[in-house]
């Protein structure tokens, strides 16, 4: 008898809060592949995965825009059948000045995402992990339009002059606006990249959490900017890493066969709140 042909999932940002749930979760039904950029955290949660049972066929630390780094992982997700992204490796402001924050959330994405492309196997999908910060920031043409090449050599250089003009000097909001920015250009991402993966059998989508009590999160909510977004909600409590990950869980699942190119809101209607005025983001 052939022996049962697994699902590979790729988490990244294993060892952050919404990582780990995403691996605990994803790793009941498919063998996992890890990746995060602090090396100890990552070896201490896969040896806690493998001593419960789960398959962990790789563990990777480093930096996710590291050729050598995207080249181990891709060897370990190649083979036959569908195959699942999940990609919560991200800086917010509290953690990261703005270029370390646009070179991880946006430059890192599109490196992963080229690196991942040519193996895809029809039923494949890939949920990445964008913000409700890029829903709250206005379109803004000229960072759209850097934003659109970031791998271009001068991509950093530029945005941070843009974004350090929009922020008048402010350390505090150029950090802020980099994140945003950044995470609204993952919602652009994934729409382009549904048109290329739609002709070969596969689907890509993004969740924009709200205030999530993970480690990152809860040093944002200390920041005013943080506190507001997560006393805004409408359901009155901010959010855990299990919401994400059973959103992501959906998304990935064969329920959603025709959600591709979209992002979805796992805020508690903090954004709505937002958009109608009930709170001001001044």
């Amino acid at each position: 008898m052939a022996a049962l042909v697994r699902r590979k999932a790729l988490i990244t940002g294993a060892a952050g809060g919404m990582g780990r749930a995403c691996a605990r979760l994803f790793g009941q039904t498919q063998d996992l592949v890890l990746t995060d950029a602090i090396a100890p955290g990552l070896e201490k949660f896969t040896a806690e995965l493998r001593a419960d049972g789960f398959t962990v066929l790789g563990a990777h630390a480093g930096d996710l825009g590291s050729e050598a780094v995207l080249a181990a992982i891709m060897a370990d997700m190649a083979g036959e059948g569908p195959l699942t992204l999940i990609h919560t490796a991200g800086l917010s402001p509290s953690l990261a000045d703005a270029g370390a924050i646009m070179r991880i959330n946006l430059v890192a994405t599109v490196k992963l995402l080229d690196a991942i492309e040519p193996i895809l196997r029809p039923g494949s999908a890939g949920v990445l992990i964008a913000s409700s910060a890029g829903h709250l920031i206005p379109p803004i043409p000229d960072a759209l339009a850097l934003m659109a090449n970031p791998l271009a050599p001068d991509f950093l250089a530029r945005i941070n002059t843009l974004i350090e003009t929009m922020a008048q000097g402010d350390a505090v909001k150029t950090a802020g606006i980099s994140y945003s920015l950044s995470k609204q250009a993952v919602h652009t991402l994934t729409q382009s990249r549904a048109l290329t993966w739609g002709p070969r059998g596969a689907r890509i989508t993004s969740i924009s959490p709200g205030m999530i009590l993970t480690p990152m999160g809860r040093k944002e909510a200390e920041t005013p900017g943080g506190a507001q977004m997560q006393n805004a909600a409408p359901l009155g409590r901010p959010g855990v890493a299990a919401d994400i990950a059973l959103a992501a869980l959906f998304l990935a699942s064969d329920q959603a066969s025709f959600i591709t190119g979209s992002d979805l809101l796992v805020d508690g209607g903090s954004v709505a709140v937002f958009r109608q005025g009930a709170v001001s983001m001044g």
